[in-house]
């Protein structure tokens, strides 16, 4: 009797651990200056993904709604980066439908700045939409974030194809802003900084 309080004692402490390292130090969190998170922008940061790359120069109706959020969502995102995308997976049912996530290990940042001690390794969730592909895994894309205190995860984003054409247009455009005095320098510290 006495072993099997210690074994189940031993199971609570572990999945108490496993409960803290989730929401411990190394994941994406909102710092302290972060606004609320405003619902005019769910429709842009929906928390899912595009599986082809926005089409910069096309004119039918659905690449114009694409470039639209395209740039509504690096002008609004608080980081926006390249991810490796490791894995897919769902997890469960949530209102009838598979709660996915996508494994990603986070890669160079493009605008914004990564806190200090963020893993490079992050797990997202994602909703709505259909079911990711497996063919996901591997796969390089860009990662548009903003902050959410409060909600979920913190955080609500989108995943996007990155292409050369489009990651081009990022450089120019964060390279234009900052000599504009729109955006500040890339920070000097040690650690994970802003990139151009």
């Amino acid at each position: 009797m006495g072993t099997g309080r210690r074994w189940i004692a031993a199971l609570a402490v572990s999945l108490a651990l496993v409960g803290c390292a989730r929401t411990g130090r190394g994941e994406l969190t909102p710092p302290a200056s972060a606004a609320q998170w405003d619902t005019r922008f769910d429709v842009v940061f929906d928390d899912h993904y595009t599986a082809i790359p926005v089409q910069l120069t096309g004119r039918a109706p659905g690449d114009v709604i694409d470039q639209k959020r395209f740039a509504q969502r690096l002008g609004h995102a608080d980081l926006v980066l390249l991810v490796t995308v490791d894995q897919v997976w769902s997890r469960g049912l949530h209102a009838g439908t598979p709660q996915q996530r996508a494994s990603v290990s986070l890669g160079k940042v493009l605008r914004g700045e990564l806190a200090r001690g963020v893993h490079s390794e992050q797990v997202l969730e994602l909703r709505g939409g259909d079911a990711l592909p497996a063919e996901l895994g591997g796969q390089v894309m860009l990662l548009f974030l903003r902050w959410a205190p409060g909600e979920g995860a913190g955080f609500h984003h989108h995943l996007m194809r990155a292409d050369e054409d489009v990651l081009t247009l990022i450089d120019a455009m964060v390279r234009h802003a900052r000599a504009a005095g729109q955006m500040d320098r890339p920070a000097t510290r040690s650690g994970r900084r802003k990139k151009t």
